[in-house]
């Protein structure tokens, strides 16, 4: 008769057991989870009592094959048990980071409904203040002194700028997407960008080329292709709504941080988050 061993899966059961041998189980939550997992194709198939019988069958094998091993003792040797304590590990991050998204989700449903609430006055006001819809090109370097190069070389070209502007766009700008169009970004509003990098494109002309201009991301050169006005539309409100919404979460965000006390444990951290 073989003994029974101690059986620990890691997480409470709580649906129905279907089957066990011994200390082994099969739950019905776990068995629709193997149905699902061979993929939607199969499952009606698998609905069937002829599915359900191979399904079973397979699991069955494969449950045998763990009380094997269980009365072989595999269950306590330190490599089973290092990779379980990992995997828990794993777990736990797991469930703290998806709590942690809940909260956030949660949280940003509530502002929408209060603190970052925009009403139609707010929107007509930036109306007024941010007409504009500009086309531009960019190229984003990491470096100063290889921006200012960049800028030197394209100055020298003319009226070759906005052909050579695409082509180093597309061998040397960092920002992977826009550099597979040749620096080209989807037209953008005021304030919908970094505002050093908005307040450039709109000091250029059409034609122009920007001196680098510095973000959180680096140094860009912007190639300003033309501004037009926007329509006061659906699509403009919901855009200025995001802009606006932006600005006043980055507001709130600022009197938390001022609120709260933010321990680094990691001293090579701290150049990096504004402390």
């Amino acid at each position: 008769c073989a003994r029974e061993g101690s059986y620990s899966s890691g997480q409470q059961v709580e649906d129905a057991v279907l089957l066990k041998i011994g200390s082994v189980y099969l739950t019905k939550a776990e068995m629709e989870s193997r149905i699902l997992e061979l993929g939607p194709e199969y499952v009606p198939y698998l609905r069937t009592s002829h599915g359900k019988k191979t399904i079973l069958e397979a699991i069955l094998k494969q449950k045998i094959l763990v009380r094997v091993a269980m009365d072989r003792g595999l269950d306590k040797s330190q490599a089973i048990r290092d990779e379980t304590s990992r995997l828990k590990k794993d777990q736990a991050r797991a469930l703290r980071l998806y709590q942690e998204s809940l909260l956030t989700d949660g949280l940003i449903t509530q502002l929408r409904d209060k603190e970052l609430l925009i009403s139609d006055e707010e929107l007509a006001a930036y109306y007024n203040d941010h007409r504009h819809l500009y086309s531009v090109r960019q190229i984003l370097i990491d470096d100063k002194n290889k921006a200012q190069q960049f800028f030197d070389e394209l100055r020298r070209k003319g009226g070759n700028a906005a052909s050579e502007f695409s082509r180093m766009a597309s061998l040397y700008s960092l920002e992977a997407q826009s550099a597979k169009g040749g620096g080209k970004i989807p037209p953008f509003l005021d304030g919908e960008l970094d505002e050093n990098f908005s307040r450039a494109a709109a000091a250029l002309k059409a034609g122009q080329i920007s001196a680098p201009v510095e973000t959180k991301v680096g140094y860009h050169l912007i190639y300003l292709e033309g501004a037009s006005l926007a329509a006061f539309n659906e699509e403009y409100k919901e855009r200025a709504r995001r802009v606006l919404e932006r600005k006043r979460m980055e507001a709130l965000l600022e009197l938390w941080k001022n609120k709260y006390v933010v321990e680094v444990r990691d001293e090579s951290l701290k150049p990096y988050v504004g402390l």
